[in-house]
């Protein structure tokens, strides 16, 4: 134990040196914990930027790779949008279908047609205008991407063609002036002068009715109605959609049969563009569908 006259004696603190009056050093303040080096974002910026870069260029790339293949898979649809026109050869002598205004404009339903199905590829249409028995060697040379012209489907064609699914169903019917009331149907037309335009399946139909000497052909229809109403033909074979078009513009004429075959219009492409016909039906299908072609027939052939 300590004597009993010990004292406890705090210690006592050491005085605050003086300031000196020199250079002051004060430490610095330390970085929150929170906070990041700026380089180290910087670093981040740049990566992220990269990886964003990069996926915009891969997108890109693997898109054009997808428009390359499919301008592969369907170069004939490609080479018409590149073009940014769909050339339809047509044969304007078959009113209302297919014919030239007063203003030299090509009017009808075909020309209607053709026009809806270019909107629909997002590219114009653009007629030329060819006289029958050069439509088919102009489809053949490259002139024309179709021919949307009154075309009737036949096997006979369907052998050097292709065609679209039917748009139109259209039978042949006899023209006659409206003085002749001795031919109503073809069991009247032995030893009768029949006018039809060359190479059409109308010309086909009337060898069947009459001598082939009797069967007056003529390069369009225009020179067909002619020879009717001056004299030189009996009688006219018309599909009946032409038939409605030739009377219009000739009230002294009349149809005189009803109609004696059943005939579809398509439109016709050249063979082994598979791509083409099936982009094309499927534009034919969404026009049926949104009653486009019940409007055509009812603004041109009734």
């Amino acid at each position: 134990m300590s004597p009993a006259t010990d004292t406890l004696v705090s210690p006592v603190s050491e005085p605050a040196a003086a300031p000196e009056t020199g250079n002051i050093n004060i430490p610095a303040q330390s970085a929150p914990k929170n906070s990041q080096p700026f380089w180290l974002i910087g670093i981040i910026g740049v990566i992220v930027l990269v990886l964003i870069g990069g996926t915009y260029f891969s997108l890109n790339f693997f898109q054009k790779q997808l428009d390359n293949q499919k301008q592969v898979v369907e170069p004939n649809v490609a080479r018409v949008t590149q073009a940014d026109k769909m050339v339809v050869g047509i044969d304007a002598t078959f009113p209302p279908m297919e014919f030239t205004d007063e203003n030299g404009q090509f009017r009808g339903y075909d020309v209607d047609l053709g026009n809806r199905i270019a909107e629909k590829l997002g590219v114009q249409a653009e007629f030329k205008n060819i006289t029958w028995d050069d439509i088919f060697g102009a489809l053949e040379k490259k002139e024309v991407d179709m021919v949307i012209s009154s075309m009737s489907i036949t096997d006979e064609r369907k052998q050097k063609y292709d065609f679209s699914e039917p748009y139109i169903n259209a039978g042949q019917v006899i023209i006659t002036r409206k003085d002749n009331n001795t031919i109503k149907s073809t069991a009247d037309l032995t030893g009768k002068i029949i006018a039809v335009q060359t190479g059409t399946t109308n010309e086909e139909e009337a060898l069947k009715y009459t001598a082939k000497e009797m069967v007056a052909k003529f390069d369009d229809f225009i020179l067909a109605t002619a020879a009717l109403k001056n004299g030189k033909a009996d009688a006219i074979f018309s599909d009946l959609t032409g038939a409605k078009g030739i009377i219009s513009a000739n009230p002294d004429l009349k149809i005189a049969s009803e109609p004696f075959t059943t005939e579809t219009y398509g439109i016709m492409m050249r063979k082994g563009e598979n791509d083409l016909v099936k982009k094309v039906d499927e534009i034919l299908n969404s026009l049926r569908q949104q009653g486009v072609l019940v409007y055509l027939k009812q603004k041109w052939l009734e």
